[in-house]
């Protein structure tokens, strides 16, 4: 076998990396009350450098004598008696496939220059103002650094003259204005805007040396870039109002805003271009619209009982507005399917939701299930084809809920955490994986009562089924977060120690119609075949 040392010797794999997170952060405040004029200024200036880096090395080598391929392979004692190849007696030592010694490193740099200033009058007039300059080394000189403003403005409505006949039911009133711009520059990636290179080896590639030496070379790899990637910005205008009664015994906070996002960052496919089918850029524009309401109360307190809760309630809608650069103008891929041969699941589509679902239309028949083959001719032109794609859905939900609560009995506690997600769609790719692994096993091992209740379809005839809607799942839920109970035993050791014991379980369970595993799938498309697990806890806190 040459140089390539695949002689059956034993291999001693020995790999070192290091990684480190590095922070240096500094701010000077300054604050003072001016009561000649009734207003308050607090002031600060910072600065944050940041460095992620981390590097490594490959030392993997051959570490005993090799076999040779006239293998004696006749059963011998309980054994198989295999010939030592003396000749391989130099590879020892050396690394395997005769490869240079692998080595990796990167690093990534963010620097941030920040002040905010605080100003209020009469304890009734509130502004504060932000500005934000931070530089990232993800991208090039021309576009590594961004300026993100914000501004906020408050009124507290409760302190107006004309409200005082009321302030001994209304504790609060205050409403709050925002404007300003955030930047992202995450694209799990680094120095993205430069060519670099990658040694073959790394990523399993050799080749046989043309000029005839027998030995193996590993060329260097180009690696996908972006010269003109840059900065995501987000502008946020937002409208809220802060409620507070029965002193504070009910508290209401209401927000309305809206999210202007350009410079849309997204790993999305490309043609023609680079070394890669899938590339960082920037595609284009999104907006965000949404309320949200969020509601605290005690509606009991005595003596001994007192229950606390708190409910949020957020409604979201996204759309793109717009797709840039090289980019179809009203449509582009966002997600390849997860099996099958190709093909693109969801899109981003202008005056859509991003992440779109692209599918068949199932037809089902009398019963409620899904006709194999048979999907809605949209066009009616007499053939299924990428002209019948219907847009279904997306990942994202329509509205998300949070439910607290906690409630105290004497020396008793307990608290429930409820969550709730409405109008998201997640892709079965489990679901349509069964169909050919169930039709698998009932052929080769006789296994038929797998999937009894459930649909399963001729794999070996379906047309384009990977594609159809019927995988493709609203995936709503309501999960239970956390459960906690919990006991307190005061005033022990005269007075000096508190015990509290207390039992707690983590996602005991889930309310879905989703056929999946689990319905809480960010991406949107469901690979996942293990459940989320039951965590319990038993636990003892000691205050001194």
């Amino acid at each position: 076998m040459n140089g390539n040392y695949k002689d059956g010797a034993g291999t001693l794999y020995k790999k070192y990396e290091l990684q480190r997170n590095t922070l240096l952060d500094f701010y000077i405040n300054y604050r003072k009350d001016f009561t000649e004029i009734e207003s308050n200024l607090d002031a600060m200036v910072g600065y944050s450098w940041q460095r992620f880096d981390f590097h490594g090395n490959d030392w993997t080598h051959i570490n005993t004598l090799g076999l040779n391929n006239d293998f004696n392979d006749i059963f011998v004692g309980g054994v198989y008696d295999l010939n030592i190849d003396e000749a391989s007696a130099d590879h020892v030592g050396k690394p395997y496939e005769n490869a240079p010694v692998a080595r990796w490193a990167q690093k990534l740099q963010l620097v941030s220059f920040f002040g905010r200033v605080n100003y209020s009058f009469k304890d009734t007039y509130l502004l504060t103002f932000t500005l934000r300059d931070d530089g990232t080394s993800r991208f090039s000189k021309d576009n590594r650094w961004g300026l993100f403003p914000s501004v906020a403005l408050g009124w507290k409505i409760i302190n107006m003259p004309f409200l005082e006949s009321i302030r001994s039911k209304v504790n609060d009133m205050k409403l709050r204005l925002g404007w300003g711009v955030t930047g992202q520059q995450d694209i799990n990636a680094y120095f993205y805007y430069m060519p670099q290179y990658t040694d073959s080896y790394q990523n399993g590639f050799h080749y046989l040396d043309p000029n005839g030496s027998g030995q193996w070379i590993n060329p260097l790899y180009p690696n996908a870039y972006n010269t003109d990637i840059k900065w995501e910005q987000t502008t946020t205008w937002n409208v809220g109002l802060d409620l507070a009664f029965l002193n504070n015994r009910i508290t209401a906070a209401l927000d309305w805003y809206k999210r202007d996002t350009k410079d849309l960052l997204a790993f999305v496919p490309v043609g023609g271009v680079n070394t890669s089918n899938f590339m960082n850029r920037n595609i284009g524009s999104m907006t965000n619209t949404g309320f949200e309401i969020t509601v605290g109360a005690k509606p009991v307190v005595t003596r001994d009982f007192t229950w606390s809760t708190s409910l949020n309630v957020s409604f979201n809608k996204n759309k793109i507005t717009e797709l840039t650069g090289d980019a179809a103008t009203t449509m582009i891929s966002a997600a390849s399917m997860p099996s099958g041969t190709g093909g693109t699941l969801q899109y981003h589509i202008v005056g859509e939701p991003a992440y779109t679902f692209m599918v068949y239309e199932q037809v089902y028949d009398d019963n409620g299930d899904p006709i194999q083959n048979v999907y809605v001719d949209q066009n009616a032109d007499g053939v299924i084809n990428d002209d019948d794609l219907i847009k279904f859905h997306s990942r994202d939900p329509k509205a998300t809920f949070t439910w607290n609560n906690n409630l105290r009995y004497k020396n008793w506690d307990f608290g429930i955490s409820l969550r709730a997600n409405v109008g998201n769609y997640v892709y079965n790719n489990p679901k349509y994986e069964s169909s050919r692994i169930y039709n698998t096993a009932a052929a080769q091992y006789q296994v038929t009562n797998l999937l009894a209740n459930t649909f399963l379809f001729d794999t070996e005839s379906s047309i384009s089924l990977n594609q159809s809607s019927y995988f493709v799942e609203n995936a709503s839920f309501i999960r239970c977060d956390n459960i906690t109970l919990g006991y307190t035993f005061e005033n022990l050791l005269q007075d000096k120690l508190n015990l509290r014991l207390f039992g707690a379980v983590q996602n005991p369970f889930v309310i879905t119609k989703y056929k999946g595993i689990d319905p809480e799938v960010f991406s949107g498309i469901d690979n996942n075949v293990y459940p989320r697990p039951i965590t319990c806890t038993l636990g003892l806190v000691a205050t001194f």
